[in-house]
């Protein structure tokens, strides 16, 4: 089997690791793995390194933050067709027999693949604008519609993502797979990051994420604030950057509760796993998680894991056993939460133990790629049988 992979982008983000833990997973089986990316970047080193062929061009995303105007959408439209017709052209000349597009975000690979009658999987990554601000340039209804249609089928990356998707999408399409996260998993033995120096009597908690509100990072910085004035020790490491606009406005937050000397910006690492593995506590503050790589890496660091009470951090963490959940835009009960892990040592290693064997157990390779090839057999077998009907009439 030959497929081709659209990824929306060449960076190192949450999708774009999927998609390359799952061609690494897959092109270890033999099966034959194409990569389209629409710029040069991070994506491409990686490929080179597998020794997996890929090709660059330049297509739009058909969604975007913020509200369109008629000339973006416009642009937008034109870029797709345009664009469909050399991505259709690409997976042509590789002969693929399954185009697989790897975000919501980007459609190019959805149309190449009904204009050359080849099977299409959607991987679906986010809820779009609750978790990342993002809106379909054509309209929700109409792009939703649209992925259905085009989809022979979608993979989501949770059930609480699954459960959105399925209102608009016909569930029969609807497959859950946990990707394998094989590859920042396997950084326990990175060296300790330089700002994670101990600070003597402080309980030090970390909370990992880009650097936009559906992250959650002005409520760890609250929950801070209930927490010094209880007179407890308390840091906040944020590690990840962002939207320049956001991060003024959570410099306002913490000078505005008198927070300078206890929450530390860190900017965008490599691997925030030593930053997770040398914390005391975990803090996954994001309402609408559509899967949540922090929360699994956090899981398996050793520490506590204490997340918002929503979405699929909710179905990630089990309260009281893997990890413990709170009411999101709840600063006080976060606060709770950790001073709880804090008073409690013994309790927060048990949690931590638990959480690292679910792992251990949920996150092995050789399930993922189970259950991905499985799913990618059953699209080009029902392809077959559809062509033996037409024929046959």
């Amino acid at each position: 089997m030959r497929i081709c992979f659209i990824s929306h982008s060449a960076g190192d983000g949450g999708a774009e690791r999927v998609l390359l833990e799952t061609v690494e997973l897959l092109h270890a089986q033999g099966i034959e793995c194409r990569v389209l990316l629409p710029s040069e970047g991070y994506f491409c080193r990686e490929l080179n390194r597998l020794g997996v062929p890929f090709s660059v061009i330049s297509y739009p995303l058909w969604m975007a933050r913020g509200k369109a105007s008629f000339l973006s959408r416009a642009r937008a439209a034109v870029g797709l067709f345009t664009n469909t017709l050399q991505v259709a052209w690409q997976i042509f000349r590789w002969k693929c027999d399954l185009v697989y597009s790897n975000s919501a975000t980007v459609s190019v690979g959805a149309f190449a693949a009904r204009l050359l009658g080849v099977p299409h999987v959607w991987h679906l990554h986010e809820f779009g604008f609750e978790d990342q601000g993002l809106s379909f340039l054509f309209g929700e209804s109409l792009s939703l519609a649209l992925i259905d249609r085009l989809s022979d089928r979608c993979i989501c990356v949770s059930r609480a993502l699954a459960a959105k998707y399925a209102k608009s999408i016909e569930p029969a399409k609807i497959s859950v797979i946990y990707p394998s996260m094989h590859r920042a998993l396997a950084s326990h033995d990175l060296p300790s990051l330089e700002f994670m120096k101990p600070h003597p009597g402080r309980f030090r908690c970390v909370i990992v994420g880009a650097l936009i509100p559906g992250k959650g990072q002005e409520e760890g910085i609250l929950a801070l604030a209930h927490l010094k004035k209880a007179g407890i020790p308390v840091e906040l490491i944020i590690v990840g950057k962002g939207e320049a606009e956001f991060r003024r406005y959570l410099d306002e937050v913490v000078a505005s509760n008198h927070l300078a000397d206890e929450v530390i910006f860190v900017g965008k690492v490599d691997s925030a796993f030593p930053a997770m593995r040398d914390s005391d506590a975990i803090l996954v503050c994001s309402r609408s998680e559509a899967f949540g790589r922090v929360t699994i890496e956090g899981m398996s660091s050793g520490r506590p894991v204490i997340g918002a009470r929503s979405a699929a951090t909710a179905e990630l963490i089990q309260d009281g056993f893997t990890g413990l959940l709170y009411d999101p835009g709840n600063a006080n009960d976060l606060a709770d939460k950790i001073r709880y892990v804090r008073e409690h040592p013994e309790a927060g290693e048990r949690l931590a133990g638990n959480a690292r064997a679910w792992i251990t157990e949920h996150f092995a390779p050789s399930r993922c790629t189970a259950e991905l090839l499985v799913l990618m057999q059953s699209c080009t077998d029902s392809l077959v049988v559809k062509r033996d009907l037409a024929q046959q009439s």
